[in-house]
């Protein structure tokens, strides 16, 4: 077989997504050819486009002469290398000779308005990439840096819509689909991507690209069938693609097959060693050894850090930190928790001044006083349960009990509420609750009663059948308490209560999906907890009556008796499955996944002894706080009213 021939047996191979073929095909040319450059440029591309850019850039490297000479195109492929390692001042040095030999070459000018963007210069990135579009119009990897120029100048409607010129096609960019995901979830429009994935699945039907996206879009809904279904599809036009396979595992987790997700990570793990999120993921069941397999793996690819790119960083800094824990190496764990935390917090902007205000506005405007001057009523519909409070003290826990329970649907972390609560007047102000998908536009002026309907609907929609009461546990809506109160006075409230070190520490060893920035710094995590226990605290003065407060500690010590009273809080009769909570078959979308589903352990209590030394930024915020929980802990557990 000549040169030419492997060539183009390796891109029919790469064109039916049989990437694996497509590389032993170019490695057997390569023994048959050694050296020929044309196979070594088509190897490396591959690589390349497979992101495994530490190999592409050993792979050009080779065409390298002994005086540092290459062609225009390996040159080409070695900055597209560096810059997929976000080595973004090499591949400025590198680039910069290629545009002085010829300042029209569109894939050059848009190097360098990568690299010009990195450096904050985005008027410079801008005109870059003015000239590449002149120059090729319909280039979909200038669009695709337009788009990102777009979004750091926070034009996210025009990034979107340019990024889906890139996408609604047969010859899409897959990279496009990544970011326009992204930026829809980080505007919060999930709805909008949903219907607009479905939409590209019915016109290219055979592009795996569009079913992945939508599986990844059930995913994170928690519709755990039609996640496993989309992502099952995607993964046999894609044989052994780790993205799919890893998210594939994730969905598994959640669906609590926890042995099925870890041979799912296990298989990730062999195609991508360095897989950062799924040593991650796969680290949360396993307790770790000194010397054991995976301890030594996750170390390994520990020693190459620095070259991960930010994203696999944190990931990894949290991995470790778990790692570390196991071993009881605390002062490694934790450096590894502060490490992480810190990187984190540099990359997810955290408005502490905006989250602090919106305290303010509740307690000021959301109070007996003003709710009486409303001359309106809610949706009287007894169904909704609120299990809210901090993340990470307990809410999981009380959730998966009454989702035992066969009159109880586990809706889990839903953001219907804050959709159906977006433009509500109270008096004359118009609440505005941040970037949230609205069901009612602001000119409607819905009334409280509409708002409660719609959140009944949204919630009734979600179970095959119907359940005499459905929960909704997003933490968050602590934030709401005397709004739900108002919008649906008959839904039942359930506070989740834990040790405020315990809470907060268990907080910030988590890396969150999304949100939550206010967790990655200790001393602006002890200010949150501080709002918050003041918020919890005006919602019992303004409304007494209204929540139903249960403490962590009381659930470990006394499963029965604090069970058997939240169901008598939910006016339903008793039933012993209750008790067997943790085997109950139902999707759990938090960092609890695992945990509900074993048997209550008070070992999770106290834990936070171990790390007393490094939280003296948290304790000077909350000192006081933990004093009074701890002298609550020492009482009898009050009546609930």
């Amino acid at each position: 077989m000549n040169i030419k021939k492997i060539v183009q047996e390796a891109g029919a191979a790469e064109k039916k997504n049989q990437f694996d073929a497509a590389l032993q095909i170019l490695r057997s040319g390569l023994k048959q050819f050694p050296g020929q450059q044309e196979l070594i440029m088509a190897f490396a591309h591959l690589h390349e486009k497979l992101k495994k850019y530490p190999e592409a850039h050993s792979i050009y490297a080779k065409l390298v002469d002994k005086e540092g000479k290459t062609s225009p195109a390996a040159a080409l492929g070695l900055s597209r290398c560096l810059l997929g390692m976000s080595r973004f001042e090499q591949a400025r040095k590198m680039l910069t000779p290629l545009y002085q030999q010829n300042p029209d070459s569109a894939e050059v000018l848009i190097g360098l308005a990568r690299c010009a963007q990195h450096r904050g210069d985005l008027a410079d990135a801008g005109k870059l990439l003015d000239q590449a579009q002149r120059k090729e119009p319909d280039n979909k990897q200038a669009r695709h840096e337009r788009a990102r120029l777009q979004i750091a100048n926070k034009a996210y409607d025009d990034a979107i819509a340019t990024l889906e010129k890139n996408i609604d096609r047969d010859d899409l960019y897959g990279d496009s689909i990544d970011l326009w995901i992204e930026t829809l979830k980080t505007q919060k429009r999930e709805l909008y991507q949903r219907e607009k994935l479905r939409e590209f699945t019915r016109k290219h039907p055979q592009r795996p690209e569009f079913i992945f996206g939508l599986g990844l879009t059930y995913s994170r809904a928690g519709e755990i069938d039609n996640a496993r279904d989309a992502l099952g599809k995607a993964s046999k036009m894609l044989p052994g693609n780790f993205r799919i396979l890893y998210e594939l595992g994730a969905v598994e987790r959640i669906a609590g097959n926890i042995e099925h997700s870890n041979r799912l990570f296990e298989q990730v793990l062999e195609l991508k060693p360095d897989h950062a999120a799924a040593l991650r993921t796969y680290g949360l069941e396993l307790k770790y050894s000194y010397g054991d397999k995976e301890f030594t793996r996750l170390n390994t690819v520990a020693a190459e850090l620095s070259s991960l790119d930010i994203t696999e960083q944190l990931q990894m800094h949290y991995a470790l930190g778990k790692a570390y824990d196991d071993v009881a190496e605390y002062p490694t764990a934790f450096k590894h928790y502060a490490v992480g935390g810190l990187k984190k917090r540099k990359q997810d902007v955290f408005n502490e001044q905006a989250s602090a205000r919106m305290f303010d506005i509740m307690k000021a405007l959301v109070n007996r006083e003003s709710m009486a001057k409303v001359e309106q009523t809610g949706c009287s519909d007894e169904t909704p349960v609120f299990i809210l409070g901090m993340p990470r003290s307990g809410t999981s826990l009380i959730e998966q009990i009454l989702s035992s329970h066969p009159d109880i649907y586990g809706g889990g972390e839903l953001k219907y509420i804050t959709s159906a609560m977006e433009n509500i007047d109270i008096l004359e102000r118009r609440l505005k609750l941040g970037d949230v998908e609205a069901a009612f536009p602001y000119d409607l002026s819905a009334s409280y009663e509409q708002r409660g309907q719609w959140y009944v609907a949204m919630l009734k929609s979600l179970a095959p059948k119907p359940y005499k009461r459905m929960v909704d546990k997003m933490p968050g809506n602590f934030n709401f308490v005397g709004l739900i109160h108002a919008i649906l006075p008959n839904a039942r409230i359930l506070h989740s209560r834990r040790h405020p070190v315990e809470t907060c520490l268990s907080c910030y060893r988590i890396l969150f999906a999304e949100g939550h920035q206010w967790t990655y710094n200790l001393n602006e995590l002890g200010r949150y907890y501080r709002r918050y226990w003041d918020l919890m605290k005006h919602w019992r003065e303004q409304f007494p009556g209204v929540m139903y407060e249960v403490r962590y500690e009381d659930n470990v010590n006394d499963v029965e008796g604090q069970a058997r009273a939240l169901i008598d809080y939910l006016d339903l009769e008793w039933n012993e499955t209750c008790l067997s909570f943790y085997d109950t078959d139902r999707p759990v979308m938090t960092a609890s996944a695992s945990q509900v589903r074993k048997p209550i352990y008070k070992t999770s209590m106290n834990r936070w002894r171990k790390y007393e030394t490094y939280l003296k930024p948290l304790l000077d915020e909350i000192g006081d706080l933990v004093e009074q929980y701890e002298a609550e802990l020492e009482l009898p557990q009050p009546q609930q009213q």
